[in-house]
C-alpha cells in the first residue's frame, strides 16, 4: 500500500469509530439507560429519561447535527418506529431539551468519542 492509501484507511477507521460513538450515545438516549460512566446525571445531563422511546431517524439526525457530527440517514433507520407510533415529545420539546443540556451533552459526547477512538480524537 502506498502512503496515501494507508492514511486514508486510518482516516476512515477513525471516522467509523466516531460514528460508532455517536450511535452509542443515541442508543443510550433511546433506551433511557442513562449512559455509561456513572450515568448521564453525573455529566450534568438532566432528564434524559424523557427521551426514552422518542427517537426516530429524523430526530436522531438532528441530535447528531446539534453535536456537530453527521451520520448517514441509513445508519439511523434503526430508530424508525412503526406507523401510528405515538410520541410523547414534540420535535420542539426535543430541541428545547438539547438546548438545556447542550454543554453537558457536548462534554459527554467528546469524552465518549475519545474512549471509542482510543484517545485519537476528542471532538
Amino acid at each position: 500500500m502506498n502512503k496515501r492509501s494507508e492514511n486514508m484507511k486510518k482516516v476512515n477507521t477513525l471516522r467509523s469509530e466516531v460514528t460508532t460513538a455517536m450511535i452509542y450515545l443515541l442508543d443510550e438516549l433511546e433506551d433511557g439507560t442513562g449512559g455509561d460512566y456513572d450515568g448521564f446525571d453525573s455529566w450534568g445531563i438532566k432528564e434524559a429519561y424523557k427521551l426514552k422511546g422518542q427517537l426516530n431517524s429524523y430526530r436522531a439526525q438532528k441530535i447528531t447535527q446539534f453535536l456537530g457530527k453527521t451520520i448517514s440517514k441509513q445508519r439511523l433507520l434503526k430508530y424508525a418506529k412503526p406507523k401510528g407510533y405515538i410520541y410523547t415529545l414534540s420535535n420542539q420539546d426535543i430541541a428545547q431539551w438539547l438546548k438545556d443540556n447542550q454543554q453537558a451533552l457536548l462534554k459527554y459526547s467528546k469524552f465518549n468519542i475519545g474512549v471509542i477512538t482510543g484517545g485519537q480524537k476528542f471532538n
